[in-house]
């Protein structure tokens, strides 16, 4: 992600003659990480990236801006954001803020679960120390697991002293670099959990207006191109990661048709609940859900 933004940056100051120039900072270098967004809109950062997760502190709904179990494909999300509603949703949401946001980066799906044990049956949930991150932790839950919360850095130690027995970290290439197959000997693979994780990317909305119109374009242009971008070079790298985990001998198959489609249906339970607390959540989810039938009825999946 950091190499992305500075690959970015570079395209930006040379498509505009050196006239606009960023320079890009490591996370937690300038505010708190997982602050961007307050750090943009306070004037400490002209620009950041970050999930919308991050900011459920002041959003009921900002989850769905970064995934929703059984929800969009990385693709569906990308088009329901520009051409789907999306974009003017986050926007309004976040009207109160000097900031705007472009569509950033989303990942291929992650991966189901890495576990310490065999899961073929909803009674193999049933118990189940399982490590994750969102909003499947508390649908997990209802499904009997016991979902917690690690830092990533310590998902690794926690399965290999079985203080965990499954966890979630993210996409093929990411789990492979933490070592997750020296400890899990079985991943189960489903784009069902978690269809994406999706970082967007923001500015200052006082300055980017103040920006010249050219300029302006040529920041557009950049955050568009970035997301096809960075899908193509992550895919290719889960792609070799996928090869790796094979090489290696970890058990590898499609998780339990009869765990995800429970998993699914949880879900849709819990965010009609969800819906049925707050007007805007209600008004984003339906967005999602609407979007997602259209172009499944055509597709079955785009």
């Amino acid at each position: 992600m950091y190499v992305g933004l500075e690959e970015t940056a570079d395209l930006i100051a040379r498509a505009s003659g050196g006239r606009l120039v960023w320079q890009i900072h490591p996370a937690g270098a300038l505010v708190e990480a997982t602050k961007e967004f307050d750090g943009v809109h306070g004037g400490i950062l002209e620009a950041g990236t970050g999930a919308a997760s991050y900011w459920r502190d002041k959003f009921n709904a900002a989850g769905m801006f970064t995934f929703t179990v059984a929800g969009l494909s990385p693709m569906e999300s990308l088009y329901w954001f520009e051409t789907g509603g999306g974009k003017e949703l986050l926007h309004r949401m976040i009207a109160d803020y000097d900031v705007q946001c472009f569509s950033g980066e989303i990942t291929p799906p992650e991966i189901f679960l890495q576990s310490t044990k065999p899961l073929d049956t909803l009674d193999d949930i049933k118990g189940l120390k399982i490590r994750t991150a969102g909003d499947d932790g508390e649908i997990f839950d209802r499904m009997g697991a016991s979902a917690i919360f690690l830092p990533a850095g310590e998902i690794y130690e926690s399965l290999q002293r079985g203080v965990i027995d499954a966890a979630q970290l993210s996409t093929p290439a990411l789990d492979w670099s933490f070592g997750m197959q020296e400890v899990a000997d079985y991943l189960y693979l489903s784009g069902v959990r978690q269809p994406a994780d999706w970082t967007l990317f923001f500015v200052k909305k006082s300055e980017f207006e103040a920006l010249p119109d050219d300029l302006k374009r040529i920041v557009e242009a950049e955050m568009a191109a970035l997301t096809p971008r960075f899908y193509a070079w992550l895919m290719t790298e889960d792609i070799k990661a996928m090869e790796n985990f094979i090489a290696y001998g970890t058990n590898i198959a499609p998780a339990s048709p009869e765990i995800v489609d429970e998993l699914a249906r949880q879900a849709r339970i819990f965010y009609e609940e969800k819906a049925a607390e707050d007007v805007f959540f209600a008004e984003v989810i339906n967005s999602i859900w609407d979007f997602q039938d259209l172009y499944r009825a055509t597709w079955e999946r785009l």
